[in-house]
Parts: C-alpha cells; structure tokens; sequence
C-alpha cells in the first residue's frame, strides 16, 4: 500500500526550514548616531480640551460675523463632514444630510440627493 501524504507536515517542516534560514535584521535604534537624532518641531503635541457647545456656537458666530456672505456654504460644509465623518447611521441623519444637499442646491437639488447617494 501507498504511504499516505500529509500535508501538514510537510508545510510545517518546509517552514521550519525556511525559519532557520532567516537573517535578524540590525535594529533601527542601533544604526542611527545619538547626535542625528532631533526632537520633532512644529506645533506643540499637546492634547487639546475638547471643545463645549457654548465655544463651538461662539465660534460659529464670530464666522457668521466676519463673512456672512459664506457662512451659510461654510455652515452646510461643517454639517456634510461632520456626518462623514461619525457615519450616517440613522434616519434623522440621513435626512439631514438630505437638508444639507438640498439648502446647497435649491435648483437641482434632486440631482445633487442622487448624485451623493450614488457615491457613497
């Protein structure tokens, strides 16, 4: 009778054979010199409070104060992304990004609706 294969085993040896054949690359900590190495510069890393309603209506009155032109454009934006970015997850923010789409474009705004909802 033939002797039976098993493949597992054969894999498990090819790889522990593969294994022994590896070479330890050098850690990166050892190959750069002490001097060349820079603390990062920018804006400071610290973590910021998360803003309160009061600051964010705050803010959001002295943008309509400064340009009031565009602060209903800028308005409908922050609302868009603020939904893609925690994800439409219900009913009401579907419609409300519906409302979005549609105070952004009185004039086709089925097109505009349907267009979205294609992309995404």
């Amino acid at each position: 009778m033939a002797k039976r294969k098993n493949p597992l085993k054969d894999l498990d040896s090819f790889l522990n054979q593969q294994a022994s054949s590896f070479v330890q690359p050098e850690r990166a900590e050892d190959t750069v010199p002490a001097e060349e190495v820079t603390p990062p510069t920018g804006p400071s890393t610290t973590a910021q409070a998360p803003l309160d309603k009061a600051q964010v209506i705050s803010y959001l009155k002295t943008l309509s104060d400064t340009n009031p032109v565009e602060f209903r454009e800028t308005l409908y934006d922050i609302i868009r992304q603020s939904l893609e970015n925690m994800g439409l997850q219900g009913a009401n923010d579907k419609m409300l990004m519906n409302t979005i789409l549609y105070l952004d474009n009185p004039e086709n705004w089925k097109a505009a609706i349907s267009s979205y909802w294609k992309e995404m």
